[in-house]
């Protein structure tokens, strides 16, 4: 097997990571920065605790805190316009995987010309030449290590990915003290996100050996540690183990191997019902997409129940071992309060949409085994029955 092992953003962890902000903002040559974020982070006090780091160490700060789940492409475009007007020479992403997401756009906008959307899929030719920094308030998204960035494009009600190096952030914060006391839903659903980065990278026909040490660990991390953190959100080495796992699964699944046909669903189940937080849609399809993958690689299904703890005889057959692993995660799912398909929302009706546009998403193509729409319905059918 040959592969790459391609750079990664320079990532500072640990707790109170945050408070270097501002001197290593400076350091990267930044004046004044725009700060991107939601009215959530803005509510809780950590964007007040960001900026005041940033004036400190002598950097102007513009504020947006506009950013929408899934973001859509007419709000990336006002905050692209914003940065624009105030000439910044830095962008900040603070929050979750729409807040990161919605920097990276916005960075790449300073460089290139609107609209954004032209620019999903490979990106050739991209400039970048603005500094990108993304904190996490999360443990699940890992947009702050990988090389893709999701947009909701609202003509077509389709998300798409952008993809390649431009899309990386220059510096990572990686701080578990900014997830104390996220709600246990929130906990819950962001840390089966990165569950579902991590299988998925294990599986991928993308697979490489780097990715699965990573995605391994990941798994082990978030089985031991998410219903410890759901239980109990102050527990700071719960934290610790779900931003580590968060921030290896990003780099496995959304940059080294790349994740399948779980996010092609969720993708398509986010972009139809924008009430669904993308961490609650990847939970609910990965314990059948991951039965299904057993079919190709039995032997990588087993990687993942093994780091989840399980035992394997030799004997067991690709479906039971795909049952085994399958049942599991949807164990670890009802553990931490995900709902059910139906509980979530998801109408009946719409299953054969999900499948048609899934199958066809740009993600599918990493799927260890092809998928027609037929194969694309059952897996939602067997998703829904739950």
């Amino acid at each position: 097997m040959i592969f790459d092992i391609e750079p990664n953003s320079e990532i500072l962890f640990g707790e109170g990571a945050s408070l270097r902000t501002g001197k290593r903002v400076q350091e990267l040559g930044c004046k004044k920065v725009l700060c991107i974020t939601d009215v959530g982070i803005k509510k809780v006090g950590i964007l007040d605790k960001i900026v005041e780091n940033l004036e400190n160490a002598g950097l102007k700060v513009v504020k947006f805190t506009g950013v929408l789940p899934d973001p859509p492409d007419y709000r990336i475009e006002e905050c692209a316009e914003i940065a624009r007007e105030e000439e910044v020479d830095g962008v900040i992403g603070l929050g979750g995987g729409s807040s990161m997401d919605t920097a990276k756009c916005v960075n790449i906008l300073l460089s290139n010309p609107s609209p954004i959307t032209q620019y999903f899929g490979p990106g050739e030719g991209l400039k970048k030449e603005t500094p990108l920094i993304l904190i996490p308030t999360t443990a699940g998204t890992g947009s702050e290590v990988s090389i893709v960035a999701v947009v909701t494009n609202t003509e077509n009600h389709r998300k798409g990915g952008c993809i390649g190096p431009q899309w990386m952030a220059d510096l990572a914060i990686v701080d578990p003290e900014l997830t104390l006391g996220l709600p246990p839903g929130i906990t819950a659903f962001t840390g089966m996100d990165a569950f579902s980065h991590a299988a998925e990278a294990i599986t991928s026909g993308q697979a490489n050996p780097m990715g699965e040490l990573q995605a391994k660990e990941a798994i082990s991390l978030i089985t031991k540690s998410l219903p410890v953190a759901v239980e109990d959100g102050s527990n700071l080495e719960a934290r610790k183990d779900l931003s580590l796992a968060a921030t290896l699964a990003g780099i496995a699944g959304i940059k080294d191997s790349m994740v399948h046909f779980g996010h092609s669903l969720a993708h398509t189940i986010g972009s139809l019902y924008h009430d669904i937080p993308h961490g609650i849609a990847c939970a609910l399809v990965i314990p059948e997409v991951i039965r299904n993958d057993a079919k190709a690689v039995p032997e990588k299904v087993k990687v993942i129940g093994k780091a989840m703890g399980l035992k394997f005889d030799d004997d067991l057959s690709p479906e039971e071992i795909g049952d085994r692993v399958g049942d599991t995660i949807k164990a670890l799912n009802k553990r931490v309060g995900i709902p059910t398909a139906r509980e979530a929302g998801i109408k009946k009706s719409d299953l054969g949409k999900i499948a048609e546009i899934a199958y066809q998403d740009e993600t599918a193509i990493f799927a260890p085994l092809k998928l027609s729409y037929s194969d694309a319905l059952e897996i939602m059918e067997r998703i829904y029955e739950g």
